[in-house]
């Protein structure tokens, strides 16, 4: 299989250019918003500004970080320009036919580290914390919401205002730190959550032609929606205007837009998650026993250190338990393991090597939100057994062991080939009375 590096992501630009230009891009596809709506720039930077507040919580821009400004301005400015006025303010999404690989481990909260430091600023030192303007003690005072003492325009209707959060009990916000900010001083959203499902496919058009793995940008109850992986579907999605971006946006209530279907005018060979995501054309399947090869051309470099590739593989269980671990680093606290091979691992290493067989971890979310030990006949859901295949999307990370690096992968999907899968042992019958004569 040939080798096909990964083209640049967006976050391989240095922190030096970031800081240069992540403005002036953003403010260029505002302006170029100004012009088709008629708006002034004043007025178009205002129409993003609350937008922003709506979907992300976000009520000044100078505290967020240029790179996300970035991304959500292309949300706010994709090339259908259409905030629809009816039914919440959705945009205009295009259809794209494919299959759903994965979904990511964890749901990214982009404010955590920002959140992180105002909560250990507040518990060292609270008076400091006020003091040098980093948090605000939120409580309510004849009918409002004051912080700091100071009365704000957000009346008391019995739950929080959107910027509060409680620490040990106290409610408190997050300030705007940016003096140079027109909202210096004013609070902030403590959260920004997102969660990426990978998505192979494409437009409608060009499905069959150019397909490819996307990242579908998920918020809200989307993240935690169930959605079944290898089957032909029809999702509604916000393409990016930026023509190289792998990402794709969602509406609210994205995962009443899946539509999954067997179109019958589409090939087997397109509709079959087995041969689909296996196939060598659409650039994410690789090789199980090139996955060292695969991860050092395909890893990105970010805040010194490297993004893990995302891919797809096959390979057949060679060891498994459904058992769960406990790990502190799941979001659920808890994973899985099973270990898969394939004839040409065990022909290059030798199947006593530590490179004969690939771990796999399935994290707690994999588990509880898909069937990763389970294969679908057509009827139900089905244990499987060891030697069965299995194709795999998932991380590809490296470590040490012994005197070998070894790969590993976290899987963000797993789906069995219904055909070639083996049945394992169900739970039998445990009533005691069969025993009795």
């Amino acid at each position: 299989m040939t080798t096909q590096s990964a083209k640049m992501h967006p976050m391989q630009k240095t922190e030096t250019t970031q800081v240069k230009n992540m403005n002036s891009e953003m403010m260029e596809k505002i302006a170029a918003y100004a012009v088709r709506t008629g708006k002034t720039e004043d007025e178009a930077k205002a129409a993003f500004a609350v937008w922003l507040k709506d979907e992300f919580g976000v009520v000044d821009m100078a505290t967020e970080e240029e790179y996300l400004l970035n991304e959500w301005a292309e949300m706010f400015v994709i090339e259908t320009r259409n905030l629809g006025a009816s039914g919440g303010g959705g945009r205009e999404t295009t259809v794209f036919l494919g299959h759903i690989c994965g979904l990511n481990e964890a749901i990214r909260d982009q404010r955590q580290n920002q959140r992180e430091a105002a909560i250990l600023a507040f518990r060292q030192d609270k008076n400091k914390a006020i003091d040098n303007g980093t948090i605000g003690i939120v409580a309510a005072y004849d009918g409002v919401w004051n912080i700091n003492g100071k009365p704000t325009k957000d009346r008391v209707d019995g739950e929080l205002p959107w910027y509060a959060f409680l620490v040990d009990g106290t409610a408190i916000t997050m300030l705007n730190t940016n003096k140079e900010s027109q909202s210096y001083g004013k609070p902030m959203a403590s959260e920004s959550k997102v969660r990426y499902m990978y998505f192979l496919g494409n437009t409608q058009e060009s499905f069959v032609s150019a397909p490819k793995m996307w990242r579908i940008a998920l918020n809200g109850d989307d993240m935690t929606h169930t959605y079944e992986l290898g089957q032909l579907c029809r999702v509604e999605v916000v393409p990016s205007s930026n023509a190289d971006s792998d990402i794709l946006y969602t509406n609210r209530g994205f995962a009443k837009t899946v539509k999954y279907n067997t179109d019958a005018a589409i090939p087997p060979q397109y509709t079959d998650a087995g041969r689909f995501w296996t196939n060598s054309e659409h650039g994410s399947c690789v090789n199980l026993a090139n996955l060292l090869e695969e991860y050092e051309d395909r890893k990105v470099p970010y805040n010194n250190n490297f993004i893990p590739p995302v891919v797809l593989t096959k390979g057949y269980i060679s060891r498994m338990s459904v058992e769960p671990t406990d790990n502190q680093y799941d979001d659920t606290g808890r994973n899985f393991r099973i270990s898969v091979t394939s004839l040409e691992l065990q022909s290059t290493y030798g199947r006593e090597s530590n490179l004969a067989e690939v771990t796999v971890w399935v994290p707690g979310r994999t588990f509880d939100s898909t069937h990763p030990f389970e294969f679908n006949n057509g009827e139900e859901w089905v244990p499987y057994a060891e030697r069965t295949q299995v194709v795999i999307c998932g991380k590809v990370k490296t470590r040490m062991f012994r005197e070998d690096m070894v790969p590993s992968i976290t899987a963000l999907g797993i789906y069995v080939p219904p055909r070639t899968a083996r049945p394992g042992a169900r739970g039998g019958n445990t009533d005691t009375s069969q025993l009795e004569e």
